[in-house]
């Protein structure tokens, strides 16, 4: 369960930085906030969710030359995301109740 824990966190890591970037605007991201971002690029490709990590470099590569895609690519990200979480979410609720765990 520690490997899904990290998950979890790295799911409201990438959460508030997608919400911090569509509140400040997609110009406005910094090299320490795209860095950032590539390192939850890294850590989505790592745990398998190469979806996730393809829309995340589409975000940095958007906010990088500030086309207005880059926006439409924020967007599909946070939807994603929020996918993704629900499918975490059920997975981890399967898993607790096949063993027998209180969640």
């Amino acid at each position: 369960m520690h490997e899904m824990e990290e998950i979890v966190q790295t799911v409201a890591r990438l959460q508030s930085a997608l919400e911090d970037l569509a509140a400040r605007g997609l110009r406005s991201a910094g090299r320490e906030h795209l860095a950032a971002l590539a390192v939850l690029h890294d850590e989505f490709a790592r745990v398998g969710a190469d979806h996730l990590a393809d829309l995340i470099g589409e975000v940095i590569a958007g906010a990088k030359s500030g086309e207005h895609s880059a926006a439409a690519a924020l967007l599909r990200t946070q939807a994603s995301l929020r996918v993704f979480e629900r499918i975490l979410t059920l997975r981890v609720v399967d898993a607790s109740l096949s063993s027998g765990i209180d969640i």
